[in-house]
């Protein structure tokens, strides 16, 4: 694949298990597996494994090199950072894991990956009353459960894809005075695609140049983009 100007985004999701069982682990570094080694979960040491081998097969098909000189670290903030051939690149890679499911974005600038498969049900207006803005909660709040429940998610996933990029979190206070609005693809910030039970968000430059896998159907994207403003404390 030719990472050229219009297709340098990629994004992929798989289920979990079997990218975890298909990968193994002799080809973690020694880092990798000092940290694979103090995760007391199985289904986190699975994430860890899945998400560090899928980003690893997303670089080398982008970059068209072999999967073993493609070698994650971490940097300063704790976000994965990519090495080539055991040298720092400028590309940047964003991971995340939710239920049976792991995906992962790269880009040759900063990108954030998000993706919300709900397991269980929550109390949606009192969490978004904590990291949404007001707008988003009367959005929220005028729709049906079911409306609901899929705005929240997708309304989560792109503060936290956007949390990602920025290399903060979602820091809930900052959240709260941003409001995700739907835009144009060209004065977009972010994408989101619908999946069977969830969502999938990716934020970074130009979200009309992401080159999506692992998705039945990513030609469409809903573009979004972030409005900061004035919003509760």
């Amino acid at each position: 694949m030719d990472p050229a100007p219009g297709r340098v985004f990629v994004s992929a999701l798989a289920p979990t298990v079997l990218v975890a069982e298909a990968a193994g682990s002799g080809w973690l570094t020694a880092a990798e597996g000092e940290r694979l080694a103090a995760m007391g979960s199985a289904e986190r040491r699975r994430q860890f494994v899945a998400g560090h081998w899928l980003a690893r097969v997303a670089a080398g098909t982008v970059l068209g090199i072999e999967v073993d000189g493609c070698t994650l670290v971490r940097a300063d903030d704790g976000s994965p950072r990519l090495q080539v051939d055991g040298r720092d690149s400028d590309w940047h890679v964003s991971l995340s894991h939710s239920g049976d499911w792991v995906a992962c974005a790269l880009a040759p600038a900063p990108v954030g990956v998000d993706l919300e498969m709900p397991r269980r049900r929550r109390e949606l207006m009192g969490l978004a009353a904590f990291a949404f803005s007001p707008d988003e909660c009367r959005r929220l709040a005028a729709l049906d459960d079911a409306a609901r429940s899929d705005e929240f998610h997708r309304l989560w996933s792109l503060k936290e894809a956007r949390g990602k990029r920025l290399g903060e979190g979602l820091l809930p206070r900052r959240s709260r005075r941003v409001t995700a609005v739907p835009s144009g693809p060209a004065e977009a910030h972010a994408a989101t695609w619908p999946l069977a039970g969830g969502t999938l968000s990716i934020a970074g430059d130009r979200p009309g140049s992401f080159v999506v896998s692992g998705l039945a159907d990513a030609s469409a994207p809903s573009c979004w983009r972030f409005v900061e403003g004035a919003g509760d404390d």
